[in-house]
């Protein structure tokens, strides 16, 4: 059976008779009739038997019903994504990022994107780093944009930064007369810090060296954008990567550099056998703006 003659018989399925298979499908009932005669002489299967004027399916019918309904979702989503890409104002956008990147430079990035495709239907999720993995391995999303390094046979990353750590203050702390910081400034002062291994894999003792005991680490958040608001909150310390505070999401602060050789590393990831929709993109582009305002970029887009 060809794809016509699938819908055809699906057709016939779904309205039971001739009549409503043509309305069904916008076509004569001899065009229907013509069809089903034809399918069933070259398939060799009698499909309905007529019964008080209507079409019964017969069992060999349902049968093939049931797999020619499994394959015509298939065909529908083919006709959708095709629908997709003659029109990149519509369509759907799948993104894993990781938590810290999710809640700051990822919603700015989805909000520009809909402001050039208002009818983009978009939905994000912020999963563990080897779930990220996955669910970019496993075409579940689009576009993965994580913070640890992606090491998989069927993910290609197209681009990388190197994102700083800063830290933030009330105007009024002592430390934001310095133009720079230095971890051993921290000494003395309450700090609000965030789990830098879980959040960027990376190691405190590097972060801040033969200080780290030290360090008066009073509030532990869960991400460099709750930081910055307790930052705020209490006029204390904290250190976070500089997305945390890009595009003034969190105003009333100052920013200094945190002079450390560790820098938080972002891979914006695609599963290679998984072609970018005109909407991914679109939402890439954006993306990679807004990182190279408050981050380096490593690696060129692929």
């Amino acid at each position: 059976m060809n794809l016509r003659q699938m819908e055809v018989f699906r057709a016939i399925m779904l309205t039971g008779s001739i009549t409503g298979a043509a309305e069904l499908l916008h076509i004569s009932q001899s065009a229907v009739s013509k069809m089903l005669s034809h399918t069933q002489q070259r398939t060799g299967l009698k499909l309905f038997q007529l019964s008080k004027g209507r079409l019964v399916p017969t069992s060999a019918a349902k049968e093939l019903y049931s797999e020619v309904e499994h394959l015509w979702r298939n065909v529908e989503k083919v006709h959708a994504l095709s629908k997709e890409l003659a029109d990149p104002s519509k369509g759907n956008l799948y993104v894993a990022a990781s938590p810290s990147l999710g809640m700051t430079v990822v919603p700015l990035s989805v909000a520009d994107t809909i402001k050039k495709a208002p009818d983009l239907k978009v939905k994000v999720i912020l999963p563990l780093p080897n779930q990220l993995i996955d669910v970019v391995a496993d075409k579940v999303v689009d576009i993965g944009i994580g913070t640890f390094e992606v090491s998989h046979p069927s993910i290609e990353v197209h681009a990388r930064f190197r994102c700083p750590l800063v830290c933030i203050m009330a105007p009024g702390h002592p430390l934001a007369a310095r133009r720079e910081i230095h971890p051993r400034d921290l000494v003395g002062h309450r700090l609000i810090s965030v789990p830098f291994q879980e959040l960027y894999g990376l190691s405190e003792e590097k972060v801040y060296g033969d200080v780290l005991e030290d360090l008066d680490k009073g509030v532990e958040v869960r991400s460099g954008l709750i930081a910055s608001l307790f930052s705020r909150a209490t006029g204390e310390v904290a250190v976070v990567d500089a997305i945390a505070i890009s595009d003034g999401l969190i105003p009333e602060l100052e920013i200094r550099p945190l002079v450390t050789g560790e820098s938080i590393n972002i891979n914006v990831a695609y599963n290679r056998f998984k072609p970018a929709s005109p909407q991914v993109t679109l939402f890439e582009e954006l993306l990679l703006h807004r990182l190279k305002e408050c981050c380096t970029e490593v690696t060129a887009r692929a």
